[in-house]
């Protein structure tokens, strides 16, 4: 029996019993119920379509944005946050729709939708636990908490720390003092590193569970050690969710701490080429703090760039499934564009 029939079964059960006290006359009882039955199918038929309505997902479920920055779905519409920077890195707001050609397969696209205003985001924190950040987690932990209280109280957060496993510490919440709590008591210090694992599981169990915005901050030294996914597989499944990774990178204070022989150069430069590789790939950016400040700092920077992200939307032309390279150009030129390269289309 499905759910639809179950609820209207059990709600003629009920309304046949509270009826059968008021009612003594059977045929006036089941012309009641008979009403009431119709109203109730229709009730669950609403909810059904509401339901089905708000249950798409990733590029499938791009947006627009209504006056109360609402993040509403269209089916096949492919959803842009895009970071415009100026030569100094500060983010360039005030442009308009005509400011933006977007691109897919090389192909010019009609936007859609276009927003220049706050849009709230679903931010993962993905914090490396392993014991070579053990010594910085009083710094980390302190940057983490700055940054979710200068949040929007739309976005909504979860946070996910990575050492011998992968945990996911809070789930999704706007609750901001349980963010704080789980920062401050949960991220807790382990001795492995399970990176490509905790992007993996984030892009895969977290992040299909939210719409609109899909943001990842990762912060890490990027040197995997025990993971079962490779380096590749994470990659392909955050592209595959569209999120946009920004990467806190702790490569360059590991050179600068330690001195590093030749094999652990090779081991720390080709962590720094994967990190660049998913920022680039994904839309976002890596940052390179060197002091315990400098945390703060790169927290803060990411925060205001999300706060002055573009968000446009557009129906692909011509439609085609496989991987769409998506280029996306700023008139005049002179800015530095950041947004996903692409997206695999269906």
């Amino acid at each position: 029996m499905s759910s639809f029939s179950v609820e209207a079964v059990g709600a003629r059960r009920a309304l046949a019993a509270l009826l059968g006290v008021w009612f003594k006359g059977a045929d006036r009882c089941m012309m009641l119920l008979h009403n009431y039955a119709k109203l109730i199918a229709a009730w669950v038929l609403v909810v059904a379509f509401a339901a089905a309505a708000t249950g798409q997902s990733g590029r499938r479920a791009a947006a627009t944005v209504d006056d109360e920055d609402v993040v509403r779905v269209r089916t096949e519409e492919v959803l842009l946050p895009i970071s415009v920077l100026d030569e100094a890195g500060r983010p360039v707001v005030g442009l308009e729709e005509e400011d933006f050609l977007v691109y897919d397969n090389g192909v010019r696209q009609q936007i859609t939708s276009f927003n220049r205003r706050r849009v709230p985001a679903n931010i993962v924190l993905l914090l490396d636990a392993s014991g070579s950040v053990f010594s910085q987690m009083r710094f980390i932990r302190a940057a983490a908490r700055r940054f979710v209280q200068g949040l929007s109280i739309e976005d909504r957060v979860a946070v996910v720390q990575f050492a011998d496993r992968v945990e996911v510490i809070q789930e999704w919440t706007q609750d901001r003092a349980a963010v704080e709590q789980a920062i401050a008591w949960r991220y807790r210090p382990g001795e492995r590193t399970t990176l490509y694992d905790g992007l993996r599981r984030v892009a895969l169990d977290l992040l299909p569970r939210v719409e609109g915005r899909r943001v990842v901050i990762l912060l890490t030294d990027g040197i995997d050690t025990v993971s079962g996914t490779r380096a590749d597989e994470a990659l392909a499944a955050l592209r595959q969710v569209e999120a946009v990774v920004y990467v806190i990178s702790l490569t360059e204070r590991l050179r600068r701490e330690y001195r590093l022989a030749p094999g652990a150069e090779r081991v720390v430069s080709g962590a720094e080429a994967f990190l660049e590789r998913v920022a680039m790939e994904t839309g976002g950016r890596t940052i390179y703090p060197l002091g315990d400040d400098d945390l703060e700092q790169a927290y803060g920077a990411i925060a205001e760039e999300l706060r002055t992200q573009y968000i446009l939307t557009y129906k692909p032309q011509p439609r085609a499934r496989g991987w769409h390279e998506v280029r996306v150009l700023v008139v005049p030129g002179g800015y530095r564009v950041l947004t996903r390269r692409g997206y695999e289309g269906r």
